[in-house]
């Protein structure tokens, strides 16, 4: 009889598990596809002469289109499907990444950037919808392997790919690297997972989909947003001020800055991969212990200055900061079973890029008044109030 039963579900289990590296190996290149465009326009500007508020334009026209279209994206999953979304979104950044290095002056880099941004919804939405709409079947202690495949292709491989390939072959051939590698995403995603059942419309819940007000008086849409917020704030002040406080204030070389945010970017995405029984099985307390590792990485961080120190607690906050990324991915499925997968990602798209787009400008805005280091210290009471506020999905990241 068992016999039986496991012979019926192996071709279940052997399809689950293919779709889970399909979905593992498309967010690696999605993750590739921004960090690359990224750091390539960065660079791109940077060889314009940009200054000043002129970098600062191209961060902000990078976000610009997740701000605008993240609500729009999740309608369009569910009238069109994730399939067809995702394609046009990879299409749109495939053509502005080709025309982007034909035009070579920098009002004209700010659009196409600001352009390229807008291909970012319709992928991130699509593909989230899929991944929070499966979790529960692939197994929710896996709810960070996603994630860290994303975190990889952006941090590390699109970072070191960029900076190899433009020095070399200048910005032409780059950005149609870049146009490339969208279209790879393609066909990766037609290959690996967009055949699948769970790229159709979410038909159920199409005629509940709800303006940007009304999905934010969901209690628990607010909770899951704000965490999220946190969290991408924190690691984006972390990864953007940290080497500036190591160089200039703690006078730190250059190779030890960029260290700090390796050491906290591999600790991410260890906890990640390796965290998920613990925060699957003790919710509660996996959030209250991220909660005060990030307390206390944030107290080391504002306080030392000795450089082994500062790669303890730089590895610490990463490791707290994953076991909560962990957690609130899961409760982002359980808000999508609420009120929609699409919808769920929706929220997701809007409140993580938000919050990055605060943490990059906080300690700009904040840098007259007090200095970028002890600036961490503002992160404390927000964390504890985090770790100790009550949940409303502890039942669902046990089902």
């Amino acid at each position: 009889m068992t016999s039986h039963a496991t012979g019926s579900n192996a071709p279940s289990v052997s399809g689950t598990r293919g779709f889970l590296h399909g979905l593992v190996g498309l967010s690696l290149l999605m993750g590739l596809s921004i960090g690359y465009s990224r750091v390539i326009t960065t660079l791109y500007a940077v060889k314009m002469d940009a200054q000043g508020w002129m970098l600062a334009a191209v961060a902000v026209s990078q976000s610009i289109g997740m701000l605008i279209l993240a609500t729009s994206a999740g309608r369009w999953v569910d009238a069109h499907g994730a399939r067809a979304v995702f394609i046009v979104g990879s299409a749109w950044g495939m053509g502005v990444c080709l025309l982007t290095p034909l035009v070579p002056n920098f009002a004209a880099l700010l659009l196409f950037t600001a352009a390229a941004s807008l291909a970012m919804p319709p992928r991130f939405v699509s593909i989230n919808t899929i991944f929070l709409s499966r979790l529960q079947e692939l197994g929710k202690q896996r709810a960070g392997w996603f994630r860290a495949a994303h975190v990889i292709g952006m941090t590390f491989l699109g970072a070191v790919l960029a900076t190899t390939l433009f020095p070399m072959y200048g910005p032409v051939l780059a950005f149609w690297g870049a146009a490339l590698i969208f279209g790879l995403n393609i066909v990766v995603f037609l290959l690996g997972i967009g055949r699948d059942r769970t790229a159709k419309h979410d038909d159920q819940r199409t005629g509940r989909r709800s303006s940007l007000r009304q999905l934010f008086k969901s209690t628990l849409a607010k909770q899951v947003a704000i965490k999220e917020f946190s969290i991408q704030s924190l690691n984006a002040y972390f990864a953007f001020y940290i080497v500036i406080i190591a160089l200039r204030y703690l006078h730190m070389p250059a190779r030890a800055a960029g260290f700090l945010v390796a050491a906290q970017g591999l600790a991410f995405v260890f906890t990640l991969v390796m965290a998920g029984k613990i925060a699957i099985v003790y919710p509660r307390g996996g959030r209250i212990l991220g909660g005060l590792m990030v307390m206390g990485a944030l107290i080391g961080l504002a306080t030392s200055s000795a450089t082994a120190e500062m790669y303890l607690y730089a590895s610490l906050l990463g490791c707290a900061l994953g076991l909560l990324q962990i957690i609130n991915l899961t409760e982002f499925a359980a808000l999508g079973e609420t009120i929609g997968f699409s919808q769920a990602a929706s929220v997701n798209a809007l409140a993580g890029p938000s919050g990055g787009v605060f943490g990059g400008l906080l300690g700009g805005l904040m840098e007259h008044w007090i200095a970028p280091q002890p600036l961490f210290l503002a992160f404390v009471p927000l964390f504890a109030l985090l770790a100790l506020a009550p949940s409303n999905t502890g039942a669902a990241l046990r089902a």
